[in-house]
Order: C-alpha cells, then sequence, then structure tokens
C-alpha cells in the first residue's frame, strides 16, 4: 500500500468557488484515491491560505513550510509527496511573484529530503504548477489584484524548480482553468481533471 500526501491550499482542501466546501468525494485527492484503488492511501492535507513560506498577518498557521515537517512525521512514512502550493503567495501584501513562489517550493523539497528522528525514507515528490488565475472576482478581487499576470509564469519556473531537483512535474494549467464563479478556484471539472491527471503521472510508479 502506497501512501500519498496531497500538500496544499483551498485547491487542495476543495473550496468552492465563491465559498463553502465540496463534500469529500468531489475533491480532486478523494477522487485520485478512487482512480488508484482503496489498497492505497490518498491524504488531504490541503489548507485555505496556505503559502510556501510566508507568514500572513492575516491568517494563522498558513506557513507551509513551517508544518510540513510535522506532517510527514504524522502521515509518515509518505511514498509520495505533492506539492501544490504558490497560489496565495500571489496576493497582493506579500509582494511576491511566480519565481519566489518556486523558490518557496523548492525549501519544501529540500525539508523533505532531510533525515528524521523515525529514519522514514524519503518520499517521491511531485511538483505541480498551480493553475493560471483568471479575473478574480468578489473578496478575490482585492486579495489577488495583479496576480493574473504574474501566474502565467508558474509553469516556467515551477518546471525549472522540480528539474533541477528530481522531481516528477505537473503543469495544472496545461490541463485545468479554476473556475469563472471566482477566478482562483477549481469547479467539480477541475478536480476531475487534475485527479486524472496526478493519476497519470504516479500510476506507474506506485506498486499494487
Amino acid at each position: 500500500m502506497a501512501t500519498i500526501l496531497c500538500y496544499g491550499d483551498s485547491l487542495t482542501w476543495g473550496r468552492i468557488p465563491n465559498g463553502g466546501r465540496y463534500p469529500k468525494h468531489l475533491r480532486w485527492p478523494a477522487l485520485l484515491n478512487g482512480l488508484l484503488g482503496s489498497q492505497h492511501q490518498v491524504i488531504n492535507f490541503g489548507l485555505p491560505g496556505r503559502t510556501t513560506l510566508w507568514n500572513d498577518p492575516f491568517l494563522e498557521g498558513r506557513n507551509g513550510l513551517a508544518y510540513l515537517q510535522a506532517a510527514l512525521e504524522t502521515f509518515g512514512p509518505v511514498d509520495i509527496l505533492i506539492l501544490m502550493l504558490g497560489t496565495n503567495d500571489l496576493k497582493r501584501h506579500f509582494h511576491v511573484g511566480a519565481f519566489e513562489a518556486a523558490k518557496g517550493v523548492e525549501k519544501l523539497i529540500e525539508k523533505s529530503r532531510m533525515p528524521d528522528s523515525h529514519d522514514f525514507p524519503h518520499p517521491s515528490l511531485v511538483v505541480i504548477a498551480p493553475p493560471n488565475i483568471l479575473s478574480p472576482t468578489g473578496v478575490m478581487a482585492e486579495s489577488f489584484d495583479g496576480a493574473v499576470e504574474k501566474s502565467q509564469h508558474f509553469h516556467q519556473h515551477y518546471q525549472d524548480i522540480a528539474v533541477h531537483n528530481h522531481c516528477i512535474f505537473l503543469n495544472a494549467a496545461g490541463v485545468l482553468q479554476p473556475s469563472e464563479a471566482d477566478g482562483v478556484h477549481l469547479d467539480t471539472k477541475a478536480n476531475e481533471q487534475l485527479a486524472q491527471a496526478v493519476y497519470m503521472l504516479i500510476k506507474d510508479t506506485i506498486k499494487s
């Protein structure tokens, strides 16, 4: 049995565009588990507002780097770690772009490969470049002011980081786009598309 840990933000957690949370069976990690089979365990450890490594002054506990080691120990040993973070890094109060988000992901990669007190083997890594942000609406509009153009560069910088660090790479923008309802979060179809894309990437590396 393989343990796959999905470490992400609200796109992994299952945020419904413009509010609420999808039932478990509609979130992409659960859909991925269904594709892989019940003999494997896919853990959804998404958290709305989570960043790669920035401390959000408005939301407590959202620094992804600060909590990754604890997550790996809590659910370990983890066979595959899926990282999809960076969308929240583009909120205007952080004043950073896709390059800095990718460098944050690189720090997460490094953290996942550090020795731990349990001698767990290091997980295989899947780095997902988040989908491009569309025109944010409602409460998203102010937070993500200027983020649309920045998000166009996720693919380039994340791929560079993934290749350099020998990670499996997926460009989410190549298989889906956010809901037009708020320009940031995923509709049910996009959750299905993401689960299928990840499944195709990892199915041959997982033992039945």
